[in-house]
């Protein structure tokens, strides 16, 4: 899903934001239309800004689903962000009284005041792209309902936690299929959808995060229209001054009353078995690459990191078929984003090698040969010993 809101951000920028400063603490404070942003130094207050426009689109983004009244807040959602981890893990542990979370978190307090995400920008990797979106939901739904049905909570917050940003300021949400395998790994013993919209925090079923993660799917793109419905007007039952129990039968009973639930959860069984899994699309991928098939076996792979984009299996093959098409340059990003993500160094590192040597690259390969039969000799070392006998022969008659 791609929303362009690129003017409205200029507009936004140019109106919406309080003169940026260094505070007393030494911070960059950004006032938004919804937001306090407190940047902690060495953090800039150019990228204070950038922070607090990505947390403004987000707030659009979220709010095109549920439609909340933006005057109901009861002031701005807070946002405090460092640079160094140290800072960050202090100011949530004297919070939090344990560790901090990796990239981001949400601390909720039942006095509006204390509420705050709290960001750890020095995170690289996917930390923070992952855990800063999932937060920054819960930040969002619990300002105006502190106490969600769980599985709206959850579910949504899985959901929106692959919503990006381009460097244009285009919003892009890609699917969030990461829960997908787990979910279709309970066939046959899924919990009807109605069971998994009336679970409490005590006693969840298993799996709950994928549960609920299937459930908000499946109601927002089904295609059904009365599902859609019923679910997107469940959200006005929904009241703050509610104990999550009563928001929570609320809603059940909502979507209940204008559902036949034997058929819904038929039809959500179906949808989870319409998407294919991440595995499943990678072993479809690896056979296609062994078929030839190469354009079928690439589209594969591009499908599987849409799932899981930080896995090295897809990036792998990836690297495969650009060597296979002579695009030595691509193929050796690939494969280094793979080596980045996991993927056994020794493997990485002779495929690194082969791709230098076709590159024309004779003593990179030679060093990458060594570093492979030095990381697994008994798998690299002999092959490396005789293509480097090879390329040093190559490169004595040049």
């Amino acid at each position: 899903m791609r929303r362009g809101f690129a003017v409205w951000l200029l507009v936004f920028a140019l109106a919406a934001f309080a003169p940026g400063g260094a505070a007393a603490d030494d911070a960059t404070v950004v006032r938004t239309a919804h937001f306090e942003i407190r940047a902690a130094a060495p953090i800039s207050g150019e990228e204070a800004q950038a922070l607090a426009m990505r947390m403004e689109g987000r707030f659009m983004e979220y709010n095109r689903v549920f439609r909340f009244d933006p005057e109901r807040l009861s002031g701005p959602l807070r946002v405090t962000a460092f640079r160094h981890g140290a800072e960050y893990e202090s100011h949530v542990g004297e919070r939090l009284g344990g560790a901090a979370p990796p990239g981001a978190v949400y601390l909720h307090f039942a006095q509006a005041e204390l509420r705050e995400l709290v960001i750890h920008l020095g995170d690289d990797g996917p930390y923070l792209e992952e855990a800063l979106p999932f937060q920054a939901f819960i930040q969002f739904l619990r300002a105006f309902v502190p106490n969600p049905p769980l599985w709206i909570r959850d579910g949504f917050a899985i959901h929106f936690a692959t919503l990006g940003f381009c460097p244009e300021g285009t919003a892009r949400h890609r699917p969030n299929l990461v829960w997908l395998d787990a979910v279709k790994a309970m066939r046959p013993e899924i919990p009807p959808p109605e069971a998994v919209m009336r679970a409490l925090v005590p006693d969840p079923p298993g799996n709950f995060p994928g549960l609920a993660w299937s459930l908000v799917s499946f109601f927002l793109n089904s295609g059904n229209e009365d599902y859609l419905r019923s679910f997107v007007e469940s959200f006005m039952v929904m009241a703050y001054a509610n104990t999550a129990e009563e928001n929570t039968m609320a809603v059940a009973n909502r979507i209940s009353q204008w559902n036949d639930m034997g058929e819904l959860a038929g039809a959500h069984l179906a949808y989870i078995d319409s998407h294919r899994s991440f595995t499943r699309l990678v072993a479809d991928g690896q056979e296609a690459y062994g078929a030839g098939m190469t354009a079928r076996a690439q589209e594969l792979f591009r499908a599987a990191l849409e799932i899981r984009p930080y896995h090295y299996a897809p990036w792998y093959y990836l690297g495969l078929l650009a060597y296979n098409a002579g695009d030595t340059e691509t193929a050796e990003r690939y494969y280094r984003m793979a080596l980045g993500f996991g993927a056994d160094p020794a493997s990485i590192l002779y495929a690194l090698a082969l791709n230098a040597a076709t590159a024309d690259r004779i003593g990179d390969a030679v060093e990458l040969l060594r570093r492979a039969a030095q990381a697994a000799p008994d798998r690299f070392g002999e092959r490396a010993e005789y293509l480097i006998g090879r390329l040093e022969s190559i490169r004595a008659a040049q």
